[in-house]
């Protein structure tokens, strides 16, 4: 509290019965203190309206008068090693009031925060500060310097733990401190808690004082944890237009995280400053077509192809974009253009990307045969990781030859390590149970027990997409009790309780996933998409499909669940607005497919509604015999 005296007589007479009951029974010698008027008094009065006007050299001067005036008095003690303390000279205030019988509260809490703060420097004082610390705070445990201060020095002991809990415990009673937000980040990353740290480093990056500290730290915690989206909208806080490498890094993050649409606008903010930069029209070429609009890619890849005609990257996107264009003749020539140079090192990280790229063009054209036969020009599966595996049991899948695959997938695996392997056998599993396969849990078993959720969750997603619902419930039920904090196992336990048809369960579980991450896009979708199944809460389905999209404004399945929810609102031109978009991008989707379809027949384009659904047939979808009846009802009304 400021002062400001009056040196009057009043004033004075009372400021000097004040200071008289305040001192103590006896001092450090044993001397009975002078309970009569202190000599220093004028000095000291002086000192504390010094301090006011915050003249703290001057006050540091008048207190040093005070104090050589009469040593015993405890109020100049107090006040002297209080400003000393205050002006980071604790290893002068610590002498003036250790020892010291008969400190008061205030007293002592000066001394325990001067002993902490010079412990920093000398180190044997810290058990001593220690002790100090908790005796004040067990007679009042609310004040935040104190706290603090005890935080500090249990970290400084080495005791991260205890600190952590009594910072992160005055954080939560004082939020908005950047200062404090960024400290306690830094307990949870000793303490290997890097989820938690890289939260709270990304809360405290947008404050000026420790924001490119904060942000540094968040956005590398980010991309090492596998969150690329993520740590790019940190990235992004803040940054100014002519920052273009940073801003590269976040566009480059972002189509990392299947966010092309973010990204491309970041590559655009880019070109504005730098029209000429031939890294971001790359990217954005690439972007173009990662947001199906494919022919605009083309235009911009094959300009850059004829300026770089050995970069296998350009020719590689310029075949996809072809082929998703509906030019699958010439893609295939881009492809062979690509590989030719790369084909006598098939072991070659390049030559890995040129087959692996055009075995997914081929997939998605509805090629399995083909895309087999470019895998199999990959020397060595096991550099191709967790990608080729995929999509070597996505080209069994789509004929349905399971044993074939079965044979295929156990053939790979002594290749294969780690999150490759994992997949494998999980596939594997699956196609066993597709054929009835006794030996199918005996393969899938040692996922689901695994101490590893994400390798649970592949088990999981084994039973989900065989469509076990009642085992893939009951698995992930258990799941939930050994992890109860991991949400992709609550959110496949919610998937399963609502195909299992459980609906009430399943939505409380979603319902609870939102009211804890309301940016959960997926939890969003699937709860949006399935009120609009059932026709119920449409408004508020349309409110959570709506946000998912404006997260994953590119993310097919989001786009037709809002088309759905519009379909299921009687907004037909919406509907078939947002499934055209959701096509576009996944046009081999059996459900995306039928939607349209659907959606196309009810605005009474019978013939092209029609091949949509007899598409979604061929290709497998959600419902097959309600898609089937349609047809049937359609009847003559379609032409084949």
């Amino acid at each position: 509290m400021e002062c400001r005296f009056n040196l009057g007589a009043v004033t004075a007479a009372v400021l000097l019965s004040a200071a008289a009951s305040a001192f103590p029974a006896s001092l450090p010698d044993g001397s009975e203190p002078d309970r009569g008027l202190p000599a220093g008094l004028a000095a000291f009065l002086e000192a504390r309206l010094l301090e006011g006007e915050e003249r703290y050299r001057d006050a540091m001067n008048a207190y040093e008068l005070a104090f050589r005036a009469d040593p015993n008095v405890l109020e100049v003690r107090i006040g002297y090693a209080d400003l000393l303390l205050r002006l980071g000279m604790a290893d002068r205030a610590v002498p003036l009031l250790a020892g010291v019988e008969g400190l008061d509260w205030h007293g002592r809490r000066v001394l325990a925060l001067a002993l902490a703060q010079s412990s920093s420097a000398s180190p044997e004082r810290m058990e001593e500060a220690r002790q100090a610390l908790e005796e004040v705070l067990d007679e009042r445990d609310d004040d935040p310097n104190l706290q603090l201060a005890y935080g500090q020095l249990l970290h400084r002991m080495g005791r991260v733990a205890e600190a952590e809990a009594v910072i992160g415990g005055l954080r939560s009673s004082r939020p908005g401190s950047p200062q404090l937000i960024s400290y306690h980040a830094s307990l949870l990353l000793q303490l290997g808690r890097r989820e938690e740290a890289a939260e709270l480093f990304a809360e405290c990056a947008a404050f000026p004082m420790v924001g490119d500290r904060c942000r540094g730290a968040a956005v590398d915690l980010l991309v090492e944890l596998g969150r690329p989206g993520d740590a790019a909208d940190v990235l992004l806080l803040g940054l100014a237009d002519d920052d273009l490498d940073q801003l590269m890094r976040a566009a480059f993050l972002l189509w990392e995280a299947n966010r092309s649409a973010r990204s491309l606008e970041v590559v655009d903010r880019v070109l504005r400053q730098a029209p000429d930069s031939e890294r971001a029209r790359v990217l954005r070429a690439h972007l173009l077509s990662a947001t199906g609009r494919h022919a605009e890619a083309i235009a911009e890849l094959k300009p850059l192809v004829k300026k770089n005609p050995d970069d296998t990257e350009l020719k590689l996107s310029l075949a996809w974009a072809l082929a998703r264009d509906g030019e699958l003749v010439e893609a295939r020539r881009w492809l062979d253009r690509a590989w030719e140079p790369v084909a006598s090192d098939a072991g070659s990280s390049a030559a890995l990307r040129c087959a692996v790229t055009a075995a997914r063009i081929e997939l998605v054209s509805g090629n399995p045969l083909l895309a087999r036969e470019w895998l199999a020009r990959v020397a060595d599966p096991s550099a191709a990781g967790d990608d080729y595996v995929r999509l070597l049991g996505e080209t069994y899948r789509r004929e349905e030859a399971w044993n074939d695959g079965i044979g295929a997938l156990v053939r790979l695996q002594p290749q294969l390590a780690g999150d490759a392997r994992v997949t494998a056998e999980a596939i594997e599993a699956e196609f066993r149970i597709r054929v009835g396969d006794q030996r199918a849990w005996g393969r899938l078993r040692p996922l689901l027990d695994s101490d590893d959720p994400e390798v649970v969750l592949a088990g999981l997603q084994v039973l989900q997409g065989a469509g076990r619902w009642e085992d893939a419930e009951r698995e992930a039920a258990a799941a939930t009790a050994r992890f109860p904090t991991d949400r992709d196992i609550r959110f496949a336990h919610a998937a399963s309780l609502e195909r299992s048809g459980r609906f009430v369960e399943a939505e409380g579980v979603f319902l609870d996933l939102l009211e804890e991450d309301r940016d959960d896009a997926d939890a969003a979708n699937y709860l949006g998409y399935m009120w609009a199944q059932r026709a119920i809460r449409l408004e508020e389905a349309l409110d959570l499909v709506n946000r998912a999209v404006a997260f994953e404004p590119e993310n097919p399945a989001f786009l037709d669940s809002l088309g759905w929810v519009h379909y299921r609102l009687g907004s037909i031109e919406q509907a078939e607005y947002w499934l055209r978009r959701a096509v576009e991008l996944s046009s081999s989707d059996g459900t995306l497919l039928a939607h349209l379809g659907e959606v196309l027949v009810a605005r009474g384009a019978i013939d092209e509604g029609s091949r949509f659904l007899r598409l979604a047939l061929d290709l497998g979808c959600e419902n097959p015999d309600e898609v089937r009846s349609l047809l049937d009802r359609l009847g003559d009304d379609a032409t084949p």
